[in-house]
Parts: structure tokens; C-alpha cells; sequence
């Protein structure tokens, strides 16, 4: 529910213009009662985006409702169209044709796992509006029939979703390819944050 309400938050202060992140150090100001979340593409893994159904259906199933976890889990799942919207909307409309490259398309930094990843989704969006996408994954060596690929200045942008420690950004730092940073962290890897 926390990760809905910072990734709705994102939409809000996207069309106002402001920076979420902001928001949340200024929100971090506060001695007591704040935990900060930062928005990112969605959910992934085997807990978050899976277990609260679970609960969803049990409450359901006992007659209660639980219209939180059902719009915590919409939002979360709408976000890659969200951001593939975004990201559309960056190149004035038309994503055909456009060259994009994913750093990290695992659920979470340093391991493996796709199980509901996010970045899967926002590739496959991508790919629908007819971007070219490739990525670069140092823990996944295959997915749907593509191979990982080194990261590239030969693109017009330049996707991070799952800043990996093993993904040395400088090709793109020195090239100077267009990037935005789509990762839920607070590292900041030479580029603003785009959520």
C-alpha cells in the first residue's frame, strides 16, 4: 500500500512538474512518524506483488473488503503503461523505431530473479509501441529469446530500472546518452530521477 501511494504520488507531482523525491527528503524532515518510499516501475519478486492478493481474497472470501490492497494493487500494476507513457510522452508522441536500452531488468539489484518484475512489463509495452529495446542485465543472461548486451552510447535513451553494483555506467556518462533514472533508490547515478 506505502509503494501504491508514492507511485501515485509520482503521477500527481509529474503533472505539477516536481520532483517526488523531493517531496520525500523534505517529508524526511520530520523527527518522527514518516518511513520514506520512493516510486519506481512497479513491484516485483514473489511477496509484494503476489501476497497481498492472498489477503485480498481471504478478507473477500470472509465477507470484508479491502479496497486499500485493491487499489495499492492496481496502481502498482499500471505503472510500466504509466511509465512507458511518460517516457512516450518525452519523445513527443512516437516511441517507432526509437532505440532503448534497460539497465537491470531483474526484480531487485544483485540477483537473478525475474519473478514479476516490473521491467519485463515496460519492455513488453515498449516493445508494443515500437521502440527498439534491448537491455543489459550482468544476472540474467537470457529472457524471451534475448541475450544481455554490454551497455550501449548507441541508443537515444537510456533506461536504469535495476542499478545492478556490477553495471559500470560509464559508457553512457562519457558518451553523454540521454538517461533517465527509473530506479526506486536514493543513489544518484549522474542522472535525475524520472519518477
Amino acid at each position: 500500500v506505502n509503494i501504491a501511494l508514492v507511485n501515485e504520488l509520482s503521477n500527481i507531482t509529474q503533472a505539477f512538474d516536481i520532483s517526488t523525491h523531493e517531496i520525500i527528503q523534505a517529508a524526511a524532515t520530520k523527527p518522527f512518524g514518516f518511513m520514506p518510499f520512493y516510486p519506481g516501475i512497479g513491484v516485483g519478486g514473489h511477496c509484494i506483488p503476489v501476497d497481498p492478493s492472498y489477503l485480498l481474497y481471504s478478507a473477500e472470501s470472509l465477507g470484508y473488503g479491502a479496497k486499500f490492497i485493491d487499489l495499492a494493487n492496481e496502481t502498482n500494476l499500471a505503472m510500466p503503461n504509466i511509465v512507458a507513457s511518460r517516457i512516450q510522452k518525452y519523445f513527443g508522441g512516437n516511441l517507432q523505431g526509437k532505440r532503448i536500452q534497460i539497465a537491470g531488468i531483474s526484480y531487485k539489484p544483485n540477483i537473478s530473479d525475474l519473478r514479476e518484475s516490473p521491467a519485463l512489463e515496460l519492455m513488453k509495452v515498449l516493445t508494443n509501441l515500437e521502440a527498439k529495446v534491448s537491455w543489459c542485465d550482468p544476472y540474467v543472461v537470457n529472457y524471451n529469446g534475448q541475450s544481455s548486451t554490454e551497455l550501449n552510447h548507441d541508443i537515444d535513451l537510456g533506461l536504469i530500472i535495476t542499478p545492478h553494483d556490477k553495471i559500470n555506467f560509464s559508457t553512457w556518462k562519457n558518451s553523454g546518452t540521454k538517461v533517465l533514472d527509473l530506479s526506486a533508490d536514493t543513489q544518484n547515478y549522474g542522472w535525475p530521477k524520472f519518477l
